[in-house]
């Protein structure tokens, strides 16, 4: 799989779609949203309407590009597949994104300036063209009929797209009796093109530039609204001067389709083929249904291509998640009279959350809870490496104002541009049934008395790990009473969304009014923290979670 070093691609809108100029992806945390709000950092037309407000995300990180469809209404295609929403998927150079009414050509190396230019002969051929509908094809000789039922199995068995390229080239020249044929792929809207393979004379050269093979940019035009499009001298009217200029008295361009996105076209011609003549009478009905055989078997290269790319990064992902979890509490964690459970739940595959309880010597519980910005990968790294510091920190001496001051001088040089963790470390004493705890601009902490009744822990903030490399934290302390609970969250939890906006056009959040809620109305001897999950998917509507939401509970 091709890996590209940039942390800039490009969008570049192909033939067939509305006007548009090329959209540039600056690789950013959290990723690039792509959509018709106007909030998107790449935004499309406002009044496309098949276009989502949040369309699609695209992430980068090593190199690779990933993309993900983010719930879209109409769907996001790769290669003619349509991608499940909210997975993402790696997107390599000369990717098809197909987001309704555009496709686009995905590429890490820039706005196209080379490539073979299409002939720009729209003004004197456009009346010359013909587009012959699947519907109003004539039926097929039996020669061609047969020659096509013999192509069909090694067409469908191609193992690669050169391979099926040359047997399309070969069974389109013999069913049309065109001499030259040429495999193509367009670079832009602007009539640039890339030969990715052709079969012809002299007078046809796949890397001729300025002085090389010529291609009727009307022709290309027309084959891309998915029809066949054919010009010939026999079809009315006079060749226009143009096309007698490249030796054209017959030529044929045959889209090659994946579902409704023009993948590549088929173009055949005349030229060196000798005395003008019509296109056979039933040239244009052969590449009809050759057009058909070729769709099929190429959407089935993608798709397979496509499962390859799924089935690594499952493989990749499944495993970090086992690695992830690891290191995780497996069970409730018990210090007398303290008992601790939590759940971390992943956005995507992996979290950018953790938690932590570690029992110390003296029969003190710690408990933390972490949150790195964004989500996916990177986060995860992230929150492995600071997990692993603080659990070994406070395993050492258990401060925690000191494990946190520490941690902040490790991970703020190593951390990327854009990275910080809000975290929360509390001390729970048994003796004197104190709370001691450092707020790292986490800020959601809760005390639920045995009345049900909560007070914020709204102590001891200071500003996340990671922004300032000299930032030194404090601790804060709370009494614990009697039969109370303290719940920690991410805010995962509280800033998941409902699925659809409100009266007013906005969608309204879990907020910490929903965990009260959830908390209050789940009875003690309950798993309060499923209790408290399954409310906050019932408020989603899904259970794939916009973020990566945690939970835990200290209870005595």
């Amino acid at each position: 799989m091709a890996v590209s070093a940039s942390h800039r691609a490009w969008l570049i809108p192909l033939p067939g779609g509305p006007p548009l100029d090329p959209l540039e992806l600056n690789a950013a945390p959290g990723g690039i949203v792509v959509g018709r709000h106007e909030q998107c950092p790449v935004r499309l037309p406002a009044d496309a309407d098949k276009v989502s407000r949040q369309h699609v995300r695209f992430v980068e990180q090593g190199g690779q590009w990933r993309i993900s469809d983010l719930q879209s209404r109409w769907g996001t295609y790769v290669n003619g597949v349509k991608i499940p929403p909210l997975k993402e998927l790696p997107v390599d150079e000369g990717d098809l994104v197909r987001i309704v009414p555009w496709t686009f050509s995905f590429t890490t190396h820039g706005i196209p300036k080379r490539g073979l230019q299409a002939v720009d002969d729209t003004a004197t051929n456009a009346t010359m063209i013909r587009s012959v509908a699947e519907e109003k094809a004539k039926p097929l000789q039996d020669e061609l009929l047969n020659l096509l039922l013999e192509s069909a199995s090694a067409i469908h068995a191609a193992q690669d797209e050169k391979t099926l390229a040359t047997l399309l080239m070969d069974v389109a020249c013999r069913g049309t009796g065109l001499p030259n044929a040429a495999v193509l792929r367009a670079l832009d809207a602007s009539g640039r093109l890339q030969v990715l393979s052709s079969r012809s004379g002299p007078s046809l050269h796949p890397e001729g530039g300025d002085g090389g093979a010529l291609f009727s940019r009307s022709l290309l035009a027309a084959a891309s609204q998915g029809a066949v499009a054919e010009i010939s001298a026999g079809s009315g009217g006079s060749i226009s001067q143009s096309a007698i200029q490249m030796k054209i008295d017959a030529a044929i361009c045959v889209p090659l389709m994946l579902g409704s996105t023009v993948a590549a076209y088929l173009y055949l011609d005349s030229r060196g083929g000798g005395a003008h003549a019509p296109l056979r009478s039933h040239a244009s009905s052969f590449c009809v249904a050759l057009s058909k055989i070729a769709g099929l078997a190429l959407a089935n290269l993608k798709r397979m291509d496509i499962e390859r790319r799924a089935a690594h990064i499952e493989a990749e992902l499944t495993a970090a998640v086992t690695a992830q979890r690891w290191i995780l509490p497996r069970n409730l964690v018990k210090s007398a009279p303290f008992v601790c459970s939590g759940s971390s739940r992943p956005g995507q595959y992996l979290g950018g959350d953790f938690f932590d309880a570690l029992i110390l010597p003296d029969g003190r519980l710690v408990v933390t809870l972490g949150d790195v910005s964004g989500h996916g990968i990177a986060a995860s790294v992230l929150m492995t490496a600071s997990q692993g510091f603080l659990h070994a920190a406070l395993a050492d001496h258990g401060d925690p104002a000191r494990a946190v001051t520490d941690l902040n001088m490790y991970i703020h040089p190593r951390r990327a541009e854009g990275k910080f963790i809000t975290l929360w470390v509390g001390l729970f004493d048994p003796r004197q049934m104190t709370l001691t705890y450092v707020d790292a601009g986490h800020g959601y902490s809760l005390l639920i008395k045995p009345d049900n009744s909560f007070d914020k822990l709204s102590g001891g903030e200071g500003l996340p790990i990671g922004i300032m490399p000299d930032s030194t934290y404090s601790t804060s302390s709370a009494q614990l009473p009697p039969g109370g609970r303290v719940l920690v969250i991410s805010d995962g939890v509280v800033e998941q969304f409902e699925p659809e906006p409100s009266a007013d056009g906005k969608r309204r959040q879990f907020e910490v009014s929903g965990v009260q809620a959830a908390i209050a109305a789940a009875p003690r001897g309950q798993d309060v923290i499923a209790k408290l999950f399954e409310a906050v998917y019932k408020f989603a509507g899904t259970q794939s979670l916009s973020d990566d939401a945690t939970a835990v509970m200290v209870t005595w």
